[in-house]
């Protein structure tokens, strides 16, 4: 079987941070050989951990060592007269470069992909800035937080509050921006690499982190262009279960004895079968519950009871009965509950992979699995700080 989709395909990561060093991983777990190109004092995300013990560590940073596995590492000085050099001699044996540093930051040290273009004619190299290479944006600074906010997404994510104008919205947890941008760059890498196998030419790509995010608010983008107003963030003012969707109809999230469950029972059928689960209370004969249309008129009093009956269950109970009587109906999982999960664990989505100094760990492999094609998923470790510069670097000169 082969090893790999990517054989014989050199990346140069000179990211640092999130998006860019995602978008080399994704490259690296098909099996490019991707060369990561740190400045001396290492990966910005090095410093960001989370850490064992709360203890900052160069080679320790979970969040270095997830994004950087399968890759080899290098150091170099871009300002430097010889670091410069060193970048454009491997950029010569390179079908990709991968960058997301500030707008201008390659450019400006003349390592653009005007300058390496003229040493590597069908270079690829993608370019992953908050805002994208023109616009009246173009030149600004964003971080994780303002990306998410900017894109709309921040607006409607904890769905009705009581008061609007003292709770704000909040974003998501984890890094979406950075991710979706990353991902978004892999799969315009890609593309760029198809093409170049048909027409042996090379592009430069230019990713906007911004469009990435606005892109995915697919459903309320359409109902703004179909003239309905923005959904509302005053509880009282809700009608529908998803804010910026067209469910029309009772559902979210409930507490319980260990955490939370999610359910869905959208229509009349699902409602009547969801009473039923519950033991059809006194009140479910209340006309105030009695039709969609009343259920959400009412949604603040009925989630009250729905809450009442849930916190003496498990979330993975009420969830088990919910699918029993075919009721959209799922836990809401923690971290921890992930790296527990049976389904995960039967489909051996976490890989274990020995570091030197940080020793074994589990990280997420992929979402997908070929059948006649295994991933190089625990190749290597994450590289320590310029662990291969004398077998790569060395072999320049």
């Amino acid at each position: 079987m082969a090893i790999g989709l990517l054989p014989r395909v050199r990346v140069l990561d000179v990211g640092q941070g999130i998006s860019g060093p995602y978008c080399a991983k994704i490259l690296a777990h098909l099996g490019a050989e991707v060369i990561k190109v740190e400045p001396p004092e290492g990966d910005d995300a090095r410093r960001i951990g989370p850490f064992p013990g709360d203890v900052p560590h160069l080679e320790k940073s979970g969040l270095y060592m997830a994004l950087n596995a399968n890759k080899f590492g290098v150091t170099l000085d871009l300002d430097s007269v010889n670091g410069a050099e060193a970048f454009r001699d491997l950029v010569k044996g390179a079908d990709i470069v991968v960058e997301n540093p500030p707008p201008g930051c390659l450019e400006g040290r003349d390592l653009g992909y005007g300058s390496l273009q003229d040493i590597n004619p069908g270079l690829i190299f993608t370019s992953i800035t908050p805002f994208g290479n023109r616009g009246p944006y173009k030149d600004f600074k964003a971080t994780d937080l303002i990306l998410y906010h900017m894109s709309g997404h921040a607006h409607g994510l904890l769905g009705a509050v009581q008061d609007p104008d003292s709770d704000p919205p909040l974003r998501a947890g984890g890094h979406q921006a950075e991710l979706v941008g990353g991902l978004a760059a892999a799969t315009a890498t890609l593309m760029a690499l198809y093409r170049k196998r048909m027409t042996s030419e090379g592009c430069r790509i230019d990713i906007s982190s911004f469009e990435a995010m606005a892109n995915q608010l697919i459903s309320g983008l359409a109902n703004s262009a179909w003239g309905r107003p923005a959904p509302p963030r005053d509880l009282s003012k809700v009608e529908e279960a998803a804010v910026g969707g067209m469910v029309g109809a009772i559902g979210g999230i409930l507490p319980c004895n260990d955490g939370y469950v999610a359910i869905s029972p959208r229509e009349d059928a699902q409602w009547e079968r969801w009473l039923q689960i519950m033991g059809n209370p006194a009140w479910s004969v209340d006309d105030r519950y009695a039709t969609r249309d009343a259920r959400q008129k009412n949604s603040p009093a009925l989630w009250k009871l729905l809450s009442e009956w849930s916190s003496s269950y498990s979330k993975h109970e009420i969830a088990r009965l919910g699918q029993e009587q075919r009721v959209p109906c799922f836990p809401v999982n923690t971290v921890l509950d992930l790296l527990n999960d049976e389904h995960l664990a039967h489909r051996e989505f976490f890989i274990e992979i020995e570091h030197p100094v940080a020793g074994v760990l589990k990280y997420p492999g992929t979402a997908y699995k070929f059948s006649n094609c295994d991933l190089p998923l625990t190749a290597r470790p994450a590289p320590l700080l310029g662990e291969h510069n004398g077998s790569i670097l060395g072999a320049l000169r």
